[in-house]
């Protein structure tokens, strides 16, 4: 079995639905045990029942903001010591260059880049050797979309930093890499893109090299070799479809 994840702990942060649920689901497909994290208790509650029934094993949740440093760290240290810490869950709001303003642009980093940044720093005691890191960041660090300026900064942050991390944590033996989607067809973009989702996926299927949007299912393939494969650290998976060199 190349991907196997026996007797292995993962955390997820953000694992109530998408990649994060998806990611949950096939670590306990593949022998594992999770704990996940997410905003909203409701949502967060429903997936924890829904993995238990399907995989017959516990799954402990804990509601709270990626944000919340002294929260998430409290969720890492219930659950030490850990293999895995995949994040999926930060979002940033699609704020044109012109709706920008210090305190959106900070919301925006504050979820997406200093989250993951400070679980990592402080779940070092906490994550075994020969565990990892996963974070999410997006193809608009090298594929920019109009408008979508501190998307593309973040994500060119998260790339960065992956590279720098990865020799800080080589010398206790974690891993840390990064998945860097392009347009997924999750629960997200009926928060985010709502007023225009289908035409929006049209638009992107019509020029992917794929002539498809990904899946959720995709993404938490990339989570799962990320997780699997020890000789893979520093690196920025790129999962899609395509746009970085699409027409």
């Amino acid at each position: 079995m190349l991907f196997s994840l026996k007797d292995k702990k993962v955390l997820i942060i953000g694992g109530s639905y998408g990649m994060g649920l998806a990611t949950a689901e096939a670590v306990l497909e593949a022998g594992g045990h999770v704990a996940i994290a997410a905003r909203n208790p409701e949502t967060l509650a429903a997936a924890a029942q829904s993995l238990e029934a399907k995989s017959g094993v516990s799954v402990p949740f804990t509601a709270l903001r990626i944000e919340d440093r002294a929260a998430v760290r409290a969720f890492m240290e219930q659950h030490a010591p850990f293999d895995h810490l995949v994040m999926p869950g930060s979002t940033v709001k699609p704020f044109v260059y012109d709706e920008l303003t210090e305190e959106n642009a900070h919301e925006a980093f504050n979820s997406k880049f200093w989250g993951p940044f400070w679980a990592a720093f402080d779940c070092r005691p906490l994550i075994r050797r020969g565990g990892s890191i996963v974070f999410f960041s997006g193809v608009a660090a090298v594929r920019p979309v109009k408008g979508y300026t501190m998307g593309a900064s973040i994500n060119g942050a998260l790339n960065a930093v992956t590279r720098s991390l990865a020799l800080d944590f080589g010398e206790q033996g974690v891993r840390v890499n990064t998945i860097a989607c392009g347009l997924m067809d999750t629960p997200l973009n009926d928060v985010l893109h709502s007023h225009d989702k289908a035409e929006r996926i049209a638009r992107m299927a019509a020029r992917l090299p794929t002539g498809r949007i990904g899946t959720a299912e995709e993404g938490a393939m990339g989570a799962m070799y990320l997780m699997c494969n020890g000789y893979v650290t520093a690196q920025t998976i790129g999962i899609d479809g395509g746009q970085q060199v699409m027409d």
